[in-house]
Order: structure tokens, then sequence, then C-alpha cells
């Protein structure tokens, strides 16, 4: 039966394969194999090596060593030796005879007799019991381990003391040691390694960032800091202050901190509020749509240019509560907000019919007309598969407020202070979280699309129309 055993040279990326006859193969034949099966010449110039695979830097040294079948080995082709004599080449391989190692083998056969030996003194009967049996099993094994010892005893002794560092053996410029931050010395000179109640802080480097987003701290300023703050690690095991700046250590050795990039921020808040004026202003006209095409006037807004909805809270007049009091609007319904303002600006005149004296404390709110516009918006969202952005937005504020590990950003679409809610829906207080970015600070402790001062809504031409 052929049996095989692979091999490859260190510069080779597939396997070789050599077939023999047996179980396995001495080094002189498997070397006199390979020499053969590449056409490497008589071998006058080369020297061929074999090692394990497994070990790498372990050689196959003699030429008696024999190498089990389906074994694989590496093969390393080096130049000739000149002072080793006839045997500084592998041109033996080709016409010669293996090396004999006397010393070796002496050993070896002493060591096979002794063995032989010992299997004598404990002869194996055929009658034991099956108690002796595992007896004798650990006794030879015990036997086998004290004829290792007696090997390993032979061997060369070979100390490896490593090497230390000298004092006066300063790093090169840039260098830092990322153990204690320091520059002066090698991180294996560091004297924090001997000191076992030194706490290891992981000092980030800059590496990636823009150097508009650092800034550059001085020692001094790094020591007051420590000293009078202190600094504590994440549980990242990074380095940061009591604001839980992360402590950065830039190319030269210095220290930095990065800094909020405000103006992507900005940008991104301008972003968000643009896409949630659109998809409101999508939402409401397909409601504006079909309340037109379904000649429900009442749910309009009569002081706004273009067609709108009516906002909570809608009130009236005292002066115009019913459609035979219109004169000069479609509707005698209006939001609270923009009817005050209208109200101020026109000395207190009824918006429709023109008569004076209409204070802002004789509105009569009607909560009938809320109702009705609610259920609208509901029944219309069934009907056309929509859904209010915001009300959406507020559910997936909850959502994430019911899992406190839940980091994610919610970017659909931010509530604006200047949008009205639906009807039924508290309006959004300045100061309060902002639905859709739960747990999201805001830079300077300032929230998210605050004004200064209450505006008033804007109609498409981009004129006021009245509101407070």
């Amino acid at each position: 039966m052929s049996s095989v055993v692979y091999y490859k040279f260190l510069h080779q990326k597939n396997k070789s394969v050599i077939h023999f006859d047996g179980t396995a193969i001495n080094v002189f034949d498997l070397k006199r194999e390979i020499i053969l099966q590449n056409q490497l010449g008589a071998g006058n110039d080369f020297i061929l090596r074999l090692f394990h695979s497994e070990q790498p830097d372990l050689e196959y040294e003699l030429d008696q060593d024999v190498i089990p079948r389906s074994s694989f080995v590496l093969a390393k082709r080096s130049p000739c030796n000149f002072k080793g004599g006839r045997f500084g080449n592998a041109s033996r391989y080709i016409s010669g005879k293996p090396r004999v190692n006397r010393k070796v083998i002496n050993n070896a056969t002493a060591s096979a007799g002794s063995q032989a030996v010992r299997t004598e003194q404990a002869p194996l009967d055929e009658n034991m019991s099956e108690e002796d049996r595992i007896k004798m099993m650990f006794e030879s094994q015990d036997n086998v381990w004290a004829q290792a010892q007696d090997e390993l005893a032979t061997h060369k002794m070979v100390y490896n003391k490593p090497g230390q560092a000298k004092a006066e053996d300063l790093p090169p410029p840039g260098y830092i040691c990322y153990r204690c931050g320091k520059k002066d010395h090698w991180i294996k000179n560091c004297s924090t390694n001997t000191d076992p109640t030194f706490e290891g802080k992981k000092i980030l480097r800059t590496t990636g960032i823009p150097k508009s987003y650092l800034k550059t701290i001085s020692k001094e300023e790094l020591d007051r800091r420590v000293e009078t703050e202190g600094l504590t690690t994440n549980e990242n095991g990074d380095m940061v202050d009591k604001d839980g700046n992360a402590i950065l250590v830039t190319e030269d050795g210095g220290y930095a901190i990065a800094m909020a990039d405000s103006k992507t921020w900005l940008s991104y808040q301008e972003k968000q509020q643009n896409a949630a004026l659109k998809a409101k202003q999508e939402f409401e006209q397909k409601i504006v749509e079909c309340a037109v095409g379904e000649n429900r006037l009442e749910f309009l807004n009569p002081l706004s240019s273009t067609r709108h909805l009516l906002k909570s809270p809608i009130v009236m007049t005292p002066c115009c509560r019913d459609k035979a009091s219109l004169r000069k609007l479609t509707n005698f319904n209006y939001n609270q907000a923009e009817l005050e303002q209208t109200l101020i600006e026109n000395d207190f005149h009824c918006p429709n019919c023109g008569k004076e004296d209409i204070y802002i404390d004789s509105f009569i709110s009607n909560q009938e007309l809320e109702e009705e516009l609610h259920e609208y918006i509901k029944q219309k969202q069934t009907e056309l598969g929509i859904e209010d952005p915001e009300a959406s937005l507020k559910r997936a504020a909850e959502e994430d407020g019911d899992d406190p590990d839940s980091k994610r950003q919610r970017t659909d679409l931010p509530i604006r202070p200047d949008m009205f809610g639906p009807p039924g829906m508290a309006p959004f207080m300045p100061g309060m979280p902002m639905p859709g970015m739960p747990g999201i600070p805001y830079p300077n402790g300032v929230p998210m699309f605050m004004p200064p001062v209450p505006m008033p809504p804007q109609n498409g031409n981009g004129e006021s129309n009245g509101t407070n």
C-alpha cells in the first residue's frame, strides 16, 4: 500500500506530495525524493533542510529521523556551508549515504535495551485480572516518564535571560509611554511597572480627528486638573475629566480634548426642521383637499390666505355664531391665537361683520367642532392610509422611553415649537424634551428649535397671519 508525506517550500502556496512504501520514511530518503522531484540537480550548491510544520523552528537534523506517513513538513533550501567539509551540501542525498551519528544511535540503543529489560521484568500474564492489568498500565506509564527524564537530563541547558533596558537608553522624539503618558522613557522602563497599586488609564490618540475639533491643553493644565478635579476612567478604560471629555495625546506628545462639532449639529437641526415642515405640510394638504371636496369648509382657517386646517383651541366671536352671520369670510370659527392678533391689529373689530368692541375675553369656545375635526382627521387617515407625522413621533418617543438602554437616535421628523399639534394634543412647551429625540443633549443647554418668542405661523406667501 502506497503512503504519502506532504511538504512545501517556504515560498510556495500549495503542498506537494511524496509517495513511498511503508508506514514511515526517514529524512535522508525524503530529502532525496524532494531533490529528484523538483529537479534541483546534484545538490552541490545548496543545503536542504526540513522543519516541523507545527513548530517551524524545530528542524529534522538527523538523516536517521523517521517521519510518519501523512505528515506535513516544511522544506527550505539554503546556500551551502563549506566549513562543514563534504557534509556542507546536499550532494550526498544524490550519490552518497546517510550520515551516521554514533552517539545518538548508542543512546537510542541503550534506551531501547533498558526499556526491553523493564518490559521483561513485568511480563504480561493472560490470567491477570482487569485490576492488575490497569495497575500494570499505570506502572508502564511511570517507566516511560522516567526514561524521558533520563533522556532530558543529558540535554544541554539553554539559559534565556531577558535583556534589561539601560537607564540611559532614551526613546526617540515623539515616543510616548502609553502607560503613564510621559515621553522621557520607554514603556518597559516605566516606573509604574513595579507599582501594584497603579491604576492604568488608557490614553487615546488623536488619529483621525481633525485639528479644528481639538483643544490643546498644556501639561501644567492637565496636572492642575488631576490635582483639583481628578481624572477617572469610563467603561472603556479611557481617561476622562469630570465633564466626560476624553483626554487625548497628540502626535508630538501634547494633550488635547475633543470638542463638539457645533457646525454639523446646527446643520443637522436645520435639515430635521425642514423635513418636519415638509411632512406636516404634505399631511395637512391631503386633509384639506378632502375637506374641500366634501364641502366641509367649517374645518378651514378663514384668516389664512391659503387653505389650512383649524388648530386647537377653536373659538367664535359673540356676534357671528352661525352660517347666516357670514359676511366677509367663509367660516365663523377661528384659531384663538390668530383671532387675538387680528383683533389687536384692527382695533377690536370683528373680521367678519366689522362689529366693534369684540374683546378677547368674550370668545366662545367651540369644543364640538374640535371633536368633529379630530374624528374627521382620524377617518381620513384610515381611508387614505396615511399617518400624522407628529403622532408617529410621539409614539416612537414613548417606545424609546420604555427602553432605558435605547441609544439609537430617532431622526425622522422632530417637532417644531411653532407647529400646532392635532386637536386634543397639548401644545409644545419650550424647554421640554423633544419628541423623537429622547436623551439627546443639546449644545450649550439650549433646547432644539427653541425660539426666543412665539412666532406667528406663515402662509405660503411668507406673510404673517396675525398669530400671537
